[in-house]
């Protein structure tokens, strides 16, 4: 067992096609010593978006703040603070805080696949 801060983690700019203002740090992973779950620390800056998308990982998501409507097929239009996301495999999906205030932050499970 270990414990870090995810501040330890590196922060790195989210890089696929139109995603603006968002950032992720890799908390657990393959070169942490996990073999099956990865978990990853988002943040999307007010204004930034991560346009809606698909793949074949399952999504297991805890807002731990801010609030953003979110992209694609959902029972409710935004996500806040303490809300919880399941995102099926290959279901498309988004997170827009272009018109927010607050930085939307949320850690993100996913089984690992060819992951960090």
């Amino acid at each position: 067992m270990y414990v870090i801060n995810y501040k330890d983690r590196e922060e790195t700019p989210v890089t696929m096609p139109g995603a603006e203002k968002t950032t992720v740090r890799w908390l657990v992973g393959k070169k942490t010593g996990a073999t099956t779950y990865a978990m990853r620390y988002f943040q999307i800056q007010p204004g930034g978006i991560v346009p809606e998308h698909s793949h074949q990982e399952e999504h297991e998501i805890f807002v731990l703040r801010g609030e953003a409507k979110l992209i694609g097929d959902c029972n409710a239009k935004k996500a806040k603070k303490d809300d919880v996301l399941f995102i099926p495999s290959n279901l498309p999906h988004g997170y827009d805080n272009r018109e927010g205030t607050e930085t939307f932050a949320f850690i993100c499970v996913i089984p690992l696949l060819n992951q960090e």
